[in-house]
């Protein structure tokens, strides 16, 4: 969600990343990026040619989104949903540039051509590099997008283009290398299918060999209705919990707007897996000492603390996960620009 285009989402990750290797000896005077391909896959385009449209706020919102080609008629109930859930939003920019992605892409026709996108880009990077040997990371909204395309594409259902095409995927085949969900949003958005019911998941009912979970405490919009699997032997067997799934739970904070990309990517919690997965990865003991030295000598203090009051009484709740997602990202962009920091 917000102004990202494919080349802004994938120069945010490239430069994190690079500044994620230079913490490390061993890997500081080389651009760790040269060692894998990023295949950036935007949408903004796909929401942006509505947003002008539903912006000007003279009909309720439901009534706006309705309009859209393609869109099946919206229940009264959810209508009233959807209007609600504008009255929260106070701040004009903002809407635009962020919650009507997200009001776009959960209740509108548009997702499927989002998921689309996806499909067709995963499709064609299997083809070219083998499935082991892509992993596919999501973040904010993007985690409900990878989820639900996985989820078709591995899934009984066909996902069919414009032009008749299927895409169809198999978890024996085309078996992932690996699915990074960071501040994972997808059981908020959940619609045709459970989260926890769906092929998005490790082992041999799933269409990954790895799945892995980023959660900062002080990320706000990553604490409403969390997917949250147990080790119970119903999402996957007890060995693939423990060997195959991963939930990095962060504190530290290095800039105020904990919920960025690159914010999660410099951390080592998270960038060391994926350097692990991508290019086999694994420093030493006093290496991976020394830079968790120099990423802790960058954190701010003042912010945390700040982080800490601003939303200790926060409790979202499940009923409600939209309006609270809501809530949660629009406190977080009041107290990031109080820091004199860009939300985007």
């Amino acid at each position: 969600m917000g102004q990202h285009t494919a080349d802004s989402f994938r120069d945010e990750v490239r430069d994190a990343c690079r500044e994620a290797g230079g913490l490390y000896d061993s890997l500081r005077d080389e651009d760790v990026t040269g060692r894998f391909d990023i295949v950036p896959v935007g949408y903004n385009d796909i929401f942006e040619e509505f947003r002008a449209e539903l912006a000007e706020r003279a009909q309720p919102l439901a009534e706006r989104m309705a309009a859209i080609a393609g869109t099946l008629p919206i229940a009264s109930s959810v209508a009233a949903r959807i209007n609600a859930l504008e009255s929260e939003i106070t701040d004009d920019s903002f809407f635009r540039t962020h919650w009507l992605d997200v009001l776009l892409y959960r209740f509108t026709i548009l997702s499927e051509r989002v998921r689309l996108r996806l499909a067709e880009a995963l499709a064609r990077t299997i083809a070219e590099h083998g499935s082991a040997n892509v992993h596919v990371l999501g973040h904010s909204l993007g985690t409900a997008v990878v989820h639900d395309t996985l989820a078709k594409a591995y899934g009984p259902e066909q996902m069919v283009g414009p032009d008749g095409s299927q895409h169809s995927l198999s978890p024996t085949t085309h078996r992932l290398g690996s699915v990074h969900m960071v501040a994972n949003v997808s059981r908020v958005l959940q619609s045709f299918i459970d989260v926890k019911a769906s092929p998005v998941r490790p082992g041999e009912r799933g269409c990954t060999a790895e799945f892995l979970e980023y959660r900062h405490r002080l990320d706000p919009v990553a604490r409403v209705r969390p997917f949250d699997p147990t080790d119970n032997g119903r999402w996957v067997s007890h060995l693939v919990f423990r060997k195959a799934y991963t939930l990095a739970e962060l504190t530290s904070v290095t800039r105020a707007n904990t919920h960025a990309i690159g914010h999660y990517l410099l951390n080592p919690k998270v960038h060391l897996p994926l350097f692990r997965l991508l290019f086999r990865f694994r420093p030493r003991k006093a290496e991976t000492e020394a830079a968790s030295e120099r990423f802790f000598a960058r954190t701010l203090r003042g912010h945390a603390e700040r982080l800490e009051e601003a939303f200790e009484d926060f409790q979202p709740r499940d009923e409600d996960a939209l309006r609270d997602l809501i809530r949660a990202g629009q406190a977080l962009k009041a107290l990031v620009e109080s820091f004199g920091e860009e939300f985007e």
